[in-house]
């Protein structure tokens, strides 16, 4: 049972009211009873209204299901109305007996619901209680929240703040000892560690200065730093130039102190290129000097050294066209006398090994020196060359590295200033390679030598390129001017030479087929030439050889010309084109070049000319026949 509930029994009073109480209802029922008896006699009095009223409500009456039924059967209402009556008082009387049977119950029920209240009362009482201190936990909850919220905002305040603080107490506090060391200590690792720190103060405070100006700190710590970075200036600088002092002698390796001192502590050149100007510059244009005086004096002694080694290959007698007896020596001859053990000047062979590039290394001169052996020029040029463009790349780092500093690194400023330093230093060094080849230049007469030195200069350019060092490029240029010059000029002389002995060509009584030496000369250099072509595909050479192509054929022809014998004089131009061929096809050239296509024409017109000459010597008269 709920509590607060309405409890309804049917035919029961559930009211606590004493027997008096029950007996007036008691009689009062017997009234009700005696009425009830008494009704039959006033309807029966209206009954004529009640017909009345039968007949007005008897449509209704009709859907009454009860009512059919009695008026189906038949049954007299009056009769049928005092059996219903009877069976309610009987119901009426099996109730209150019910009820009072169960009437100790009931009170027991009632007791236990008022019981049942007067706890609900209590709880009701505790739960409202309850529910007012939860408000007041609530409304401290609240409070603390807000005070939570406001310790929050104001810790995250402190530590942006501490933050702030901290990092401006970093940026402009000097440590006691950095100080000391600074301005005191000796010039070495410590030194350079701390130096790193006072600059990263001094770069704090100019990036700063404008938004902190007010701070006290900043206003104080402002002219030490300055005083520190003076202070810091000259011992550097003064450490610097003894260091590059130390470089004046020839027996010092600048590369070893390069890499273990220079760029070790290239920190030191920066901090003054940027905190102290004018005493980097001190420090560069000291280093230019010195260093330009090193190189040159090394170079110089290099290249000394290297003209002891060579072996002369070719003069001006040794051209194509050259006679035979003119080699030969009058005792008045003042003709320069022929190098025994000379190597063929018209024949590569294995010279083309200076252009190996698995062997990168240059001549020792102290070992060269011990042996007897001597070299073609264009292996001292290449030494020569790999040394200075492997000094040069040292030297175009170093200077990247040590004189610029990291942020004019990253400018075109930057390049411009390192290839300023380079060209100062490397200027006399560069005169001394170029002065090395003029002087070999201005005396060779050898072809395959000066076309070896072209083809190192472009490895040379080729090296330089790959390894981003754009500072030796003018050179590059100024040796292609004395080169290519003097390589047309040895080829023009080979022509002349040609045309000479074409036009000085006096027949000889005895007939002789065999290839003149000019031929073989002519194939062999040809060969050469083409080998040191290939790849390169040269317009100037290319032009060259056909110039030198139509004298040597020129002068063939008019060889032949000059023979009476006709016969013969086709054997001659047969042996010699064949021998041409023979030699360009051991050198593994094919049809496809023109040098062959045009000696292959050549053989193939002449051998056709001979063929009909012996059809027309042997069997001439079945040609008159037909």
């Amino acid at each position: 049972i709920k509590p607060g509930a309405e409890l309804v029994f049917e035919g029961f009073d559930t009211t606590n009211e004493p027997d008096e109480t029950k007996q007036r209802d008691g009689a009062d029922d017997v009234n009700t009873g005696r009425n009830r008896n008494g009704v039959s006699g006033s309807d029966h009095d209206d009954s004529d209204d009640d017909d009345e009223d039968g007949e007005i409500e008897l449509p209704d009456m009709h859907n009454d299901e009860l009512i059919k039924e009695v008026l189906t059967k038949g049954v007299d209402l009056r009769l049928y109305s005092q059996q219903i009556e009877k069976e309610l008082n009987v119901l009426e009387e099996e109730q209150l007996d019910s009820y009072e049977k169960h009437e100790q119950a009931l009170l027991e029920l009632d007791s236990e619901i008022r019981g049942c209240d007067e706890v609900l009362e209590n709880m009701e009482k505790l739960l409202v209680n309850f529910k007012s201190s939860l408000g007041a936990i609530n409304n401290d909850i609240q409070a603390l929240q807000k005070d939570s919220l406001s310790m929050s905002m104001r810790l995250k305040n402190r530590v942006v703040a501490e933050k702030q603080l901290d990092k401006i107490i970093q940026g402009v506090v000097v440590p006691p000892e950095v100080v000391r060391v600074i301005c005191d200590g000796e010039v070495n690792e410590k030194y350079l560690n701390c130096l790193i720190e006072v600059n990263k103060k001094i770069a704090y405070m100019r990036v700063h200065s404008k938004q902190h100006r007010k701070l006290k700190a900043f206003q104080e710590i402002q002219p030490e730093l300055d005083r520190l970075c003076l202070r810091a200036s000259s011992k550097i600088r003064d450490f610097l130039l003894d260091k590059i002092n130390d470089l004046r002698s020839l027996n010092t390796n600048a590369h070893v102190m390069q890499s273990s001192i220079f760029l070790k502590y290239r920190f030191f050149n920066h901090f003054l290129i940027e905190r102290h100007p004018e005493a980097a510059v001190e420090v560069r244009d000291t280093y230019i000097h010195i260093m330009r005086q090193y190189y040159l004096d090394h170079f110089e002694a290099y290249q000394r050294g290297l003209m002891k080694l060579e072996r002369p290959v070719a003069d001006k007698t040794d051209v194509i066209g050259m006679e035979e007896h003119t080699a030969k020596l009058s005792l008045f001859s003042s003709a320069k006398p022929v190098i025994k053990d000379k190597a063929n000047v018209f024949n590569l062979g294995t010279r083309a090994s200076v252009l190996d590039p698995s062997d990168p290394r240059a001549l020792v001169l102290s070992i060269a020196g011990e042996s007897s052996e001597r070299h073609p020029f264009e292996v001292l040029f290449r030494s020569y060359n790999l040394a200075l463009s492997d000094n040069a790349t040292t030297e175009y780092d170093f200077i990247m590295q040590f004189f610029v500093s990291p942020k004019a690194r990253q400018k075109i400023t930057g390049s411009d200033m390192a290839r300023m330093v380079f060209s100062h230093i490397f200027e006399p060094s560069i005169r001394v390679g170029e002065q090395f080849a003029k002087s070999y230049l201005e005396t060779t007469f050898d072809a395959l030598g000066i076309l070896l030195c072209v083809r190192i200069i472009a490895q040379l350019a080729g090296d330089l390129q790959r390894r981003l060092v754009p500072v030796l490029d003018a050179y590059v240029n100024s040796m292609n001017m004395l080169l290519w010059p003097r390589f047309q000029a040895v080829l023009d002389s080979h022509i002349e030479s040609a045309k000479r002995l074409s036009s000085t060509y006096r027949s000889k009584p005895k007939n002789d087929t065999q290839p003149p030496a000019i031929v073989r000369r002519y194939a062999e250099l040809a060969a050469s030439l083409l080998r040191l072509n290939n790849g390169h595909s040269t317009h100037v050479v290319a032009l060259s050889l056909a110039r030198l192509r139509t004298e040597v054929q020129g002068f063939l022809t008019h060889v032949a010309e000059a023979n009476s014998d006709k016969h013969m004089a086709l054997v001659f131009l047969i042996n010699s084109y064949d021998h041409l061929l023979t030699v360009l096809y051991e050198n593994g050239f094919g049809e496809r070049e023109e040098e062959v296509a045009s000696w292959k024409q050549e053989l193939s017109a002449t051998v056709l000319e001979f063929a009909e000459s012996e059809l027309e010597k042997h069997f001439g008269y079945l040609k008159q026949f037909v």
